[in-house]
């Protein structure tokens, strides 16, 4: 079936923050309650919510000493005022979604961030004017990987499912969108586990690496089975 759209999810697609976000916390619990975190902690936050970082790598006791909730916040603070200290850009992004509009195709942003952090995240890429959907955490009931976000795109789209090409980085997120039945392009990270990519269509090794020839591929792909 004929791709008519791509939909994006944003963290470790367009920016890149896990490794800051990680970083932020790891000082901040360190300088505020003498809590050390192992560098080799970061697997529990790679691809992950806060929350359920938290819960892996803090003691109950420490979980007591430690309000989350407001360090969380606090995160997301200093990530909308401070974006370019806290985030990276991802090579080859703005030009994926030039050429993408170049060729008639509907765009959709899925991110499971919150609303302010998308819109400080768009204003800092310069970005926003390519998607005509923007989906937030607001914006579901459900988190991946239940495909709510993904359908809900698709349906504002006026488009099937299998007329998109999702773009993914996270075990949760590939998953998602291969239950909500779209065709999808997974981008490997080196802290992410290799079973995670299993369900992708297409696995690329870096957003750059996405071109309007693969994502045609993935039209004959879901023909041949």
């Amino acid at each position: 079936m004929t791709t008519k759209a791509v939909l994006f999810d944003l963290d470790g697609v367009l920016i890149e923050t896990e490794r800051e976000t990680f970083s932020f916390y790891k000082k901040y619990l360190n300088e505020r309650h003498n809590i050390n975190l192992k560098d080799s902690d970061f697997r529990y936050k790679a691809g992950r919510k806060s929350k359920n970082f938290f819960n892996d790598v803090l003691t109950p006791e420490q979980r007591e000493l430690v309000n989350t909730d407001k360090l969380i916040e606090l995160k997301r603070k200093f990530f909308n005022t401070q974006i370019s200290k806290y985030a990276k850009r991802v090579d080859g992004g703005k030009e994926l979604l030039e050429l993408l509009k170049e060729n008639h195709y509907l765009l959709a942003l899925c991110s499971q961030n919150e609303p302010r952090m998308i819109e400080s995240a768009l204003k800092w890429l310069g970005i926003k004017k390519y998607f005509q959907i923007i989906l937030s955490l607001a914006d579901i009931k459900n988190q991946k990987p239940n495909p709510e976000i993904y359908i809900s795109a698709a349906e504002k789209l006026k488009v099937k499912p299998l007329e998109c090409a999702v773009i993914e980085d996270s075990q949760d997120g590939i998953l998602a969108a291969k239950r909500g039945g779209f065709k999808c392009i997974g981008i490997r990270h080196s802290y992410m586990p290799k079973q995670g990519y299993r369900k992708a269509d297409k696995v690329v090794a870096e957003l750059k690496a996405i071109s309007l020839s693969l994502i045609k591929s993935l039209e004959q792909k879901k023909r041949g089975r």
